[in-house]
């Protein structure tokens, strides 16, 4: 696997895991949502074959997939803070954003990736409905976790977010990397970067901290 597919992998696997988080706070039934699974599964590989037949035609994003990183974790992000503000009413419509992130994310990255053959398509295509599924039923324990399910959400997507920031962060230096001297992650990006790294977790951990204050006293 190329280092852009290994992405693709992670930011699929991250992004479903999301979206189905959101979509526990529907009560679906199993047949809804093996219905809603396989619509996103047929979805995905078309997706990833319209973003295969367009590769020659996309080659100068590769240049740029540092700031898609950093634009889709940011993106993310702000998905989250609508969400956990209007949770209540405006839920369909922050799933949905958090479809298009998804589907424009497959796109591009498969676009820049070695898949080719159909049973490539497929095997990330399956990765997608499985991981859907199984996520899903964990939200189902998730919901009756002592804190508010909106938080849960809120720290996995912070997290989610974080992580594909770093990507961004750190492409080149991973695409450059001599892994006959890989040592430690240090490597991968230059100190000054890590600090920023380290800064915008701590900022996102005290508004994390902070909201759940909010929303505790809220409860009281």
């Amino acid at each position: 696997m190329d280092l852009v597919s290994g992405y693709l992998l992670i930011v699929v696997v991250l992004l479903t895991i999301g979206i189905a988080l959101m979509l526990g706070n529907y009560k679906i039934n199993n047949l809804k949502l093996l219905i809603i699974s396989i619509i996103i599964f047929a979805l995905s590989f078309l997706d990833i074959n319209l973003a295969v037949y367009f590769k020659n035609n996309l080659t100068l994003v590769l240049d740029y997939l540092n700031y898609f990183f950093i634009i889709l974790g940011l993106s993310q992000f702000m998905v989250l803070i609508y969400y956990l503000k209007n949770s209540a009413g405006h839920l369909k419509s922050s799933v949905s954003a958090m479809l298009a992130i998804f589907f424009i994310s497959v796109f591009i990255l498969s676009s820049q990736s070695n898949l080719g053959s159909l049973l490539d398509c497929l095997l990330f295509s399956l990765i997608i409905l499985v991981c859907l599924c199984l996520s899903y039923q964990v939200s189902k324990l998730l919901i009756h976790a002592k804190r508010e399910y909106p938080v849960v959400i809120g720290e996995y997507i912070c997290l989610s977010s974080i992580l594909i920031f770093i990507f961004g962060l750190t492409y080149y230096s991973t695409l450059n990397l001599d892994y006959s001297m890989f040592t430690s992650f240090l490597i991968l990006t230059p100190t000054y970067k890590l600090v920023y790294v380290i800064i915008g977790m701590v900022v996102i951990l005290i508004m994390g901290l902070l909201y759940n204050d909010k929303q505790l006293k809220g409860g009281n």
